[in-house]
């Protein structure tokens, strides 16, 4: 089947050449041809029962002349840590949670809707996020569903913790798909699966509804084979969300990303950072090289930065903030499920060991044993520390009048210090080694990326689809 972006099917209902009932019968066979049969990819945890019935009411509207938007009657798969109200239950790809249905939708599952979005299913991931265990457990594994495999082959690992959205995508089970990050994980697996993302600033998109590992680095984005896919799809989620006070500021800095794809970028300062401790490869130094010479040849001044990477223990402060926002989310869902705490989760885990700890769990045992709380001075202090180090593309922005900062390598600078990034194709997969372009910005200046990431895109083919009739 052909490879269709969001921005070509928003085209084809436009022109009444396809309806929404269309695109979801398409998905979901292909869901089944792929993710269930032949290489069983094992990327959709589950599908929406009400699916067709929602396409058939989006094309009356259609109509009738009301189209909502760009996602109008566009299939949208959601990661399965968040919530949705009705036949879909919310799992976080955990047994334990394996039988809650929420009573309400996530916020930015409301918004999707509000858009027209079809939501066609939910994604598998990484248990917990991938918050479980440090014992060897694989990304894209939980106890409900198993595996996630990567669609180029059994030798590359898909990477988590959205690795199911990111798979889904990259397979062309979904034009787009929406994911979660708190340190890496929407640009990890879009970086793996030879997909775009953007990593959207900390208060850009609504954590309403989303199991969380800390509302300090917690973010939803979305997840598209193009840069204009995921500039669309970010447009439906940004936004202001009574309920989430990092949000205050979303709905007077949301802005229309979708028309920074294809702007110029002349005039912009672009820094290409190396790190003197880990060095790039020749690949690497071959793809900032090229991206050099574009973003030149562009008009853009691009100012070569070369520093020493610092190892940040961001793993001591999340031990500490989890408990404590896992156990509000398991509040705000009392009497949908057994589990009320994270201790419930423990046990739970404990008494199904078989199936829920091949792998133990380690990290929900160190975050349950933390009896301190936000005012603890240590953790206040490693928290400090923490930001301080993450800071360094903001500071080495302002020092050398930046408006961004490309790189080969994936960092976590973004995730820990709020700033939004975004993961591009760089080179398309012909080994077991995908390559990406990293991009970091300044605060509430995504459509600085998308303008960046937009030229860098169309400058040559940077991706090929994975050959699903040979896995």
């Amino acid at each position: 089947m052909k490879e269709y972006t969001l921005d070509q099917l928003r085209k084809k209902l436009a022109r009444g050449t396809v309806t929404s009932r269309d695109l979801v019968r398409m998905y979901l066979r292909r869901i089944d041809r792929y993710d269930k049969k032949g290489p069983k990819l094992n990327a959709v945890a589950c599908t929406n029962p009400d699916a067709y019935k929602d396409a058939d009411r989006l094309d009356r509207e259609r109509a009738k002349g009301r189209v909502r938007g760009p996602l109008h009657g566009i299939p949208v798969l959601l990661k399965d840590n968040i919530d949705t109200k009705g036949g879909m239950p919310t799992t976080a790809s955990s047994f334990a949670l394996s039988d809650l249905y929420t009573d309400d939708d996530a916020y930015i599952v409301k918004k999707l809707k509000k858009a027209g979005a079809v939501i066609l299913g939910k994604t598998n991931l990484s248990e917990w996020a991938y918050f479980m265990s440090t014992d060897k457990m694989p990304s894209g594994f939980g106890s409900l569903n198993g595996q996630v495999k990567h669609p180029y082959s059994d030798k590359i690992d898909p990477l988590g913790s959205s690795t199911g959205s990111a798979v889904a995508v990259a397979a062309n089970l979904i034009p787009v798909a929406v994911g979660t990050e708190t340190n890496g994980s929407l640009t990890a697996p879009a970086k793996q699966n030879m997909i775009c993302t953007i990593k959207p600033t900390l208060g850009l998109v609504s954590r309403t509804g989303i199991i969380p590992i800390t509302h300090l680095q917690d973010t939803a984005g979305p997840l598209g084979r193009t840069v204009k896919d995921c500039a669309l799809l970010l447009e439906a989620l940004a936004g202001s969300d009574p309920r989430d006070r990092m949000t205050k500021n979303a709905a007077k800095k949301r802005e229309r990303y979708s028309e920074a794809c294809g702007k110029p970028i002349e005039g912009m300062r672009i820094g290409m950072l190396s790190f003197t401790n880990y060095p790039d490869d020749d690949v690497e130094k071959d793809i900032l090289a090229e991206a050099k010479a574009l973003f030149e040849q562009a008009g853009a001044s691009v100012v070569p930065l070369s520093v020493e990477a610092v190892r940040m223990n961001n793993y001591y402060t999340m031990i500490r903030e989890f408990k404590a926002d896992l156990n509000n989310y398991l509040k705000s869902v009392e009497g949908k499920t057994p589990i009320k705490s994270l201790s419930d989760v423990i046990a739970f885990n404990e008494t199904h060991a078989d199936r829920c700890l091949p792998h133990g769990q380690n990290i929900l045992l160190e975050a349950q044993a933390y009896e301190g709380g936000p005012d603890d001075p240590e953790y206040l202090e490693a928290r400090r520390i923490l930001l301080g180090q993450a800071h360094l593309p903001d500071d080495l922005m302002r020092e050398h009048r930046l408006d961004l900062i490309v790189s080969a390598k994936r960092t976590g600078y973004s995730p820990i210090s709020g700033l939004p990034s975004m993961s591009i194709p760089a080179r398309p997969l012909t080994d077991e080694t995908p390559r990406n372009l990293n991009l970091i910005g300044k605060k509430w200046r995504e459509a600085d990326l998308i303008r960046v990431a937009s030229l860098y895109e169309k400058s040559a083919v940077r991706r090929v689809p994975p050959n699903l009739k040979t896995r």
